[in-house]
């Protein structure tokens, strides 16, 4: 089995900084330049199966990227960015309770302002991760995400860092990376 996973296109609240979270905000126009690009990246991959967070800046990346013979994708909420709460839309600057560090540190959890707590974030995508290695042995898989998403997955499969930040585990824009097997650090959550 490989996994493949994909961060979304840029959108005008990544080029502004702004947490992003569950508002659904389109890709911006070098967004969709690099979902382009990724086809061709991807073009000699077969995948067997596509997955997609339900917001529009990871599916519309998916059907971008993805070429005519790719199977259809799936929507799957298990992928949807953590929720970022009454952050949502605003700099980090803006609060000063809390930063990226804070917000990205696994042993803090936070959960101040309504936000969805990383450790929350990592059941809900270990427990999508478990399912799919049960049930798609031998198959090539496309996972199209988000940021918080995609450092879950890197910690599934590499570890929890033992400093416990995570920040440094983002994925750029339409950035992708391959998975072949779970981490032995790995411990169910």
């Amino acid at each position: 089995m490989s996994i493949y996973v994909v961060r979304h296109g840029q959108t005008d609240w990544n080029v502004k900084g702004l947490y992003q979270g569950h508002t659904d905000i389109p890709l911006n126009s070098t967004g969709i330049m690099q979902a382009s690009n990724l086809k061709e990246n991807l073009k000699g991959i077969h995948f067997d199966i596509v997955f997609s967070s339900p917001l529009s800046r990871a599916y519309n990346t998916a059907k971008i990227c993805l070429s005519t013979k790719t199977p259809s994708i799936v929507i799957d909420d298990s992928l949807i960015e953590r929720s970022f709460g009454d952050l949502e839309g605003q700099s980090p600057s803006k609060f000063t309770d809390c930063n990226n560090d804070l917000l990205l540190d696994y042993s803090k959890n936070y959960s101040n302002h309504n936000v969805e707590p990383i450790q929350t974030v990592f059941r809900r995508v270990y427990h999508f991760l478990d399912h799919l290695l049960e049930n798609y042995t031998h198959k090539n898989v496309l996972l199209i995400t988000h940021s918080a998403i995609v450092i879950a997955i890197e910690c599934y499969f590499h570890g929890i860092p033992k400093d416990n930040k995570l920040i440094n585990l983002a994925f750029d824009n339409c950035q992708y990376k391959s998975y072949n097997k779970r981490s032995p650090l790995y411990e169910k959550i």
